[in-house]
């Protein structure tokens, strides 16, 4: 019984490391990241444009809110996050991660 036990165990942790090596618990790390770190303000077609790094508790949104002088909720969330997508090559507001940089909207 000690062998089946064993056995059986040895097959859950194989499994458990084929899985891991194969798909991987973290879809977030095939994000390439970027290496640079721009403090400027860019303008690329009428849109102004701020690289930052995130910080722990940071949302796109708040980063947003900080950096435009609009704070008062006139701009939809649907259009910053369509605009952060576009600035970041399609990513996701909700898959920013910590110590990233980011391109973020500036709205005036």
């Amino acid at each position: 019984m000690k062998k089946f036990l064993a056995f059986i165990s040895a097959i859950i942790i194989l499994y458990s490391v084929y899985y891991d090596m194969r798909v991987g618990t973290i879809p977030a790390a095939s994000y390439p990241s970027q290496q640079t770190i721009e403090n400027n303000n860019q303008t690329t077609t009428s849109q102004q444009v701020a690289t930052v790094q995130v910080d722990p508790g940071d949302t796109v949104i708040s980063i947003v809110e900080k950096l435009s002088s609009t704070s008062n909720g006139t701009i939809s969330i649907e259009k910053i996050s369509k605009d952060f997508s576009k600035l970041n090559n399609g990513i996701k507001p909700t898959d920013i991660q910590i110590g990233q940089i980011y391109k973020f909207p500036i709205y005036n």
